[in-house]
């Protein structure tokens, strides 16, 4: 039997997650003056969403009305976006990019947008590079290598149980406040854009707290991802579709042959051209090509991203002389934790920031807006963590938490033959076929059954041995958990709407599904659902 180590630490705010929303959650809290401490899985600011992403900052033009914004977001979330939210987005973000300037992130202004000048095709470190100096700056501790398996909200105190990949130790973390900032689920799917690691910690961790959940069967893919074998998961520009030529193994034109007349067809009929490249590749086993040889110079120079894709579509991987095979991409979660306008969830001392979270994009994502999101809520989470924080007693913290003593799972050392890792690809495959971009009751049905089967497996596979095998054995659990969600969500839904295509019932239905699927666990642990309409 392995010797379990236990260690302690105490802070007034705990943020679970350092990409941009937990980074700035963070220093809303320090500017506070309270002690807080940032942990995350990987070293702080790296693997995250926020390092891989576009590094592209919505709803920032200089002089210009809010209402374009607004009535763009709420268009994209196809009528059940929480307008309050949005409102919030729209009004404060354009203060908060500023603030990053000020910071001294290396970014530009440009067609209502700011463009971080990340080194592609990681636009986005630039972001986080700013972000951690400031929390240096600032006396923030971050915490890198530390999985999160449990939050643990009592009366007045929180705290978190986590494990230790470097040291294979577990944590007793007790605070006043938990933000959760651990990012979305898009690596839950065969082919995504996310860091490996982006399996849905989060929402797990929210449901078992006792949070509300919503907006699950909402996942949002990107038609234009590389799909040549060797080469990175890799997203280009959406416009590049009207620009270029898409077209499949026979040469037909995929625009015209679908009837997808929508300009920018990869922006407006995102999710129309999604289904049409999946049905090609996935359905009809074709290939699908995307020639860009004929794209303008004046094109590629019309902003940062679009400049810094040529260049690596050129020069790394030699796409600006030959055609290139492209299929979708899973990108981005819209739904998540139930929030309101601070960032509060509905457990006491729980508050929630980022792509973790729910009801701000509805049933689809405007692009840029996610990072907005990131400054925009992370701020308010923050200031509203710390608020809740100062009216806590000190001496309760400090309390030991009994069963935080003791981590919450055997600890034996496994000789089981399972493969966590081999467990996680089948839930890739199971999602990418049955719960992606066309989905309709056969194919969810059969996948909840198999997913439900994978996570009553990854709960008897033992927690001991090798540290790594640990990690991915707790991130299979979670992983299962958030994919059962996601189908579930997707199976009740019956109707179509945004990213949410039913091939059984493709129209969008507001009379009866114009509203949110919420979920809730029982005190037996078992899903509660309801419907909440607008």
């Amino acid at each position: 039997m392995k010797e379990v180590i236990v260690e302690h630490l105490s802070c007034d705010v705990l943020v679970v997650g350092s990409g941009a929303a937990g980074l700035r959650a963070a220093i809303s809290v320090r500017e506070k003056g309270l002690e807080v401490c940032v942990i995350s899985k990987r070293t702080p600011g790296k693997g995250t969403s926020t390092i891989l992403s576009g590094g592209v900052f919505a709803g920032v033009r200089e002089g210009a009305s809010p209402d374009n914004h607004l009535k763009r977001t709420l268009q994209a979330g196809r009528g059940i976006n929480q307008r309050g939210l949005v409102e919030i987005l729209v009004e404060e973000g354009p203060m908060r990019l500023r603030e990053l300037v000020e910071w001294g992130i290396k970014a530009e202004f440009k067609y209502g947008y700011l463009y971080s000048n990340g080194r592609p095709p990681f636009w986005g470190e630039e972001i986080v590079r700013c972000l951690v100096r400031k929390n240096k700056a600032l006396g923030v501790r971050l915490m890198g290598g530390l999985l999160v398996t449990d939050l643990k909200m009592r009366q007045g105190t929180a705290g978190a149980v986590a494990y230790s990949a470097p040291s294979g130790n577990w944590f007793a973390i007790s605070a006043k406040a938990v933000i959760l900032a651990t990012g979305g689920a898009a690596a839950l799917y065969l082919r995504h854009d996310n860091p490996k690691s982006m399996l849905g910690d989060g929402y797990a961790l929210a449901l078992n707290a006792g949070a509300t959940l919503q907006d699950m069967e909402f996942v949002q893919f990107y038609p234009l991802g590389l799909a040549r074998s060797g080469l990175p998961r890799f997203l280009i520009p959406p416009r590049l579709a009207d620009l270029g030529r898409l077209f499949n193994s026979h040469g037909e034109e995929i625009l015209k042959k679908y009837e997808i007349y929508d300009r920018p067809a990869a922006e407006r009929a995102r999710d129309q051209l999604s289904q049409a490249l999946f049905t090609e590749v996935h359905r009809n086993g074709e290939e699908v090509w995307l020639d860009l040889r004929t794209v303008a110079e004046e094109v590629w120079c019309a902003d940062p991203l679009s400049a810094s894709t040529r260049d690596i579509l050129g020069e790394r991987y030699g796409l600006m002389h030959r055609v290139g095979r492209v299929a979708p991409m899973a990108h981005h979660v819209m739904g998540g934790v139930c929030i309101d306008s601070q960032g509060a969830t509905s457990v006491a001392g729980l508050f929630a920031a980022g792509e973790v979270t729910g009801g701000l994009h509805g049933a689809n994502r405007m692009g840029g807006n996610a990072l907005t999101e990131t400054v925009v809520f992370g701020t308010r989470a923050g200031e509203a963590a710390a608020a809740w924080a100062k009216g806590r007693d000190k001496s309760k913290v400090d309390e030991p938490f009994g069963d935080l003593d003791q981590p919450p799972l055997e600890q034996q050392q496994s000789k089981a033959k399972s493969n966590p890792a081999q467990f996680i690809e089948r839930l890739r495959q199971i999602l990418w076929e049955q719960g992606g971009i066309l989905r309709n009751l056969q194919g969810l049905t059969r996948a909840l059954d198999e997913v439900n089967e994978i996570q009553e497996e990854a709960l008897n596979l033992p927690l001991g041995g090798e540290p790594r095998q640990v990690v991915r054995t707790l991130e299979l659990r979670s992983g299962a958990q958030t994919a059962g969600l996601i189908l579930q969500a997707a199976l009740k839904r019956q109707e179509s709407r945004g990213a949410h295509f039913r091939e059984d019932f493709p129209d969008q239905d507001d009379k009866d599904w114009r509203g949110h699927l919420q979920v809730r666990l029982s005190r037996k642990g078992e899903r509660i659902w309801a419907f909440q309409p607008i």
